[in-house]
């Protein structure tokens, strides 16, 4: 139906589009907290100390715990 001011269109989106969709967006997200998190510079620090403790093996058996 058209109007002068207000047109009105039917779109068929498929699922599988929709489904598509969520998943870039839960990406896009992922991608945007990662970003966050790396300009958290006592974040970084921790994790930077984490891996090298990894790294080291400088961690306590989870099976002794």
């Amino acid at each position: 139906m058209k109007t002068k001011n207000n047109m009105q269109e039917t779109v068929t989106i498929e699922r599988q589009a929709l489904t598509d969709l969520k998943k870039v967006k839960e990406e896009f997200d992922t991608i945007v907290e990662s970003i966050e998190l790396m300009q958290d510079k006592e974040f970084m620090e921790s994790y930077k100390k984490a891996k090298e403790q990894i790294k080291k093996r400088d961690f306590d058996d989870w099976n002794a715990l």
